[in-house]
């Protein structure tokens, strides 16, 4: 009975300190990665351990991230903030990926917008603004080296550019 009665005023001691009042995490993105990835025989993207050319796809997210968090009183959900994000991208293939985008060519308009669900969208990619982007390719390449020089910017850290790997269709 004294345990029950000790477990009972540990949980109203542990609920009366709650306000309610969500934690914080509020992150930074230092840095941006790209990679290639494609669908697998579901249609689970990103896969990257086979490329299907005809389900290919091209990402950027944050590579490394600053954060800080703040406790409010430990027991609400955390909300997380970002204090910039990913924009003004361009794609440029490295290899020539069919007859009218050579290599040095700027594919954007190759690019269609992608949801989480995989379902796809036009868009404008220099355009957008987000903490990580996924694009599905609209042509299938005609060659089988890929590779992508990706530049573009993280609002208050300045330009990057970065090269995805080569990944060879066989």
């Amino acid at each position: 009975m004294k345990r029950m009665t000790l477990f009972a005023l540990i949980l109203i001691t542990i609920n009366s300190c709650c306000t309610g009042d969500e934690d914080v995490s509020t992150n930074t993105i230092e840095s941006a990665r790209g990679f290639l990835y494609s669908y697998d025989e579901n249609g689970i993207y990103p896969y990257f351990d086979e490329f299907n050319p005809n389900e290919l796809g091209i990402g950027v997210t944050a590579d490394s991230i600053t954060n800080t968090f703040e406790i409010n009183d430990g027991c609400g959900p955390t909300e997380i903030i970002y204090t910039n994000s990913i924009d003004s991208l361009n794609i440029i293939t490295i290899y020539d990926f069919n007859n009218d985008y050579l290599a040095g060519s700027n594919v954007n308009n190759l690019l269609l917008g992608q949801d989480g669900l995989g379902g796809t969208y036009p868009t404008e990619i220099n355009n957008n603004s987000s903490v990580s982007h996924t694009y599905k390719f609209s042509v299938v390449p005609e060659n089988d080296s890929l590779q992508f020089l990706i530049s573009g910017r993280i609002i208050n850290k300045g330009n990057f550019s970065i090269l995805t790997d080569l990944i060879i269709i066989d």
